[in-house]
């Protein structure tokens, strides 16, 4: 009974995944055709990476020190998608380019930070550097609510959707930053 309920709240787990990432499509200008689109790109990128994991988990078996370049350029990818995630998800409100090349370079620089600020807690040691890397991704938290009222807010017919929107890009520049680092960065 446990291994089935685990097995279902695995389920559950991938798809409340899929249909999160599958919400970038309602940036899109023609959203009933930009959300299933992403559906299908993020179920064929969920279902490649599923077949590669347990195709690598036989193959450590038979081969323990094949070392492969894939989850490498897969990585590379998902941090390039990251990068444009400002890109996809304010191409609705028609920004100028200099703009979208701040919000990019703005976007290297919280995902750096993050990076940095989880090294100082993971690392352990002193209290003082683990200390820092939380007020670190605190100050980080409170980006988004400050470009959407600062910035974000005159785009917008209300503000909670420009509230909205700010957080729902950082939290996909996260865990794709995230889990592009964790790729690029996995040691063979």
């Amino acid at each position: 009974m446990k291994k089935i309920l685990n097995t279902v709240v695995t389920v559950i787990g991938w798809l409340v995944l899929l249909l999160a990432f599958s919400s970038i499509g309602f940036a899109t200008s023609k959203p009933a055709a930009g959300v299933p689109l992403y559906m299908l790109f993020n179920l064929i990128l969920f279902a490649g990476i599923y077949y590669y994991v347990s195709k690598q988990k036989h193959g450590q078996k038979k081969v323990v020190e094949k070392k492969s370049i894939f989850p490498r350029i897969i990585g590379g990818v998902i941090l390039l998608i990251s990068l444009l995630m400002p890109w996809l998800v304010f191409a609705k409100i028609n920004l100028t380019a200099s703009t979208y090349i701040i919000m990019t370079v703005s976007t290297i620089v919280m995902i750096f930070l993050a990076f940095l600020a989880v090294r100082m807690i993971n690392k352990g040691g002193a209290n003082l550097p683990r200390l820092a890397g939380y007020l670190i991704l605190i100050v980080l938290a409170a980006i988004p609510a400050l470009a959407a009222i600062y910035f974000f807010l005159p785009y917008f017919n209300r503000p909670y959707d420009a509230l909205g929107t700010a957080y729902w890009c950082y939290v996909a520049i996260a865990v794709l930053g995230w889990w592009g680092f964790s790729l690029v960065g996995k040691k063979s």
